[in-house]
């Protein structure tokens, strides 16, 4: 399967559902207040807060405060590819999960040039 689409949006509530049924991953809330056009933000069961920015059928941006691997692997389920890097946001210090679907080596080298702290590839 792939997002859950209404009206060319991926809505909050589909966000935490689709994390559910498809990445097989319970316990995830999406705080309201944090909904923008393109992203939103939630907690994990676990406690870890994390926030998206999201393109669909372009890239996946997913920084959280704490490395949860259950939560990196239900996002590539549900969007359907994986990761391309990590690192950590010289911006907010979150760690940072990035996918692009079109230009995944482009967007790491200008990860590069922007110095962005702990940056890795990632299978």
């Amino acid at each position: 399967m792939a997002e859950t689409i209404v009206d060319g949006r991926w809505h909050w509530y589909n966000v935490a559902c689709d994390l559910r049924t498809q990445g097989r991953l319970e316990g995830v809330s999406i705080e309201p207040t944090s909904v923008k056009e393109h992203g939103c933000g939630g907690t994990t069961n676990s406690g870890t807060r994390f926030f998206i920015t999201w393109a669909g059928g372009q890239f996946l941006l997913l920084s959280m405060d704490n490395d949860e691997p259950a939560l990196v692997e239900a996002f590539a389920a549900v969007v359907e590819y994986r990761p391309f890097c990590r690192y950590r946001s010289k911006e907010s210090g979150l760690l940072t999960y990035e996918w692009d679907k079109n230009d995944a080596q482009g967007r790491l080298q200008a990860l590069q040039e922007q110095g962005e702290a702990e940056l890795q590839e990632v299978a």
